[in-house]
């Protein structure tokens, strides 16, 4: 019987940020917490590829990216093709893009910044 540390580092997760920094602070608690982070991707194209090669079992991703297509526009296509879990991070929190993205059903929405543990709270939530 495998053990549950074992079992954790199977559960992958997909970061689409457009801040490389941040990408990789929130890779390196994914991996700190024992779940295996994909390399993070940066647009909406990048999200998608990403996301037909490995399967994430969560997406953590910010709304604005780089290029025209936001973290939206990849949730909504997550949607209707999958039922992944979401969580969304941005320094956008407007009403009306907090009403677009509630849209796609996400699990958490944090607004930048945040504290590392939001997302420790978050994922646990998801994947524990």
């Amino acid at each position: 019987m495998l053990g549950a540390s074992t079992l954790s580092v199977n559960r992958k997760v997909l970061v689409v940020e457009n801040e490389i920094i941040i990408a990789d602070d929130i890779a390196t608690t994914i991996a700190n917490m024992g779940f295996y982070p994909l390399d993070p991707v940066f647009d909406y194209n990048s999200a998608v590829d990403s996301y037909n090669t490995y399967s994430p079992d969560l997406v953590i991703i910010d709304i604005r990216l780089q290029g025209k297509k936001t973290g939206i526009d990849f949730a909504e296509w997550i949607r209707t093709h999958f039922n992944t879990p979401i969580i969304y991070i941005t320094v956008l929190g407007s009403k009306i893009i907090r009403h677009q993205a509630e849209q796609t059903q996400p699990t958490a929405y944090l607004v930048k910044p945040f504290l590392n543990q939001d997302i420790i709270d978050a994922v646990n939530l998801v994947l524990s």
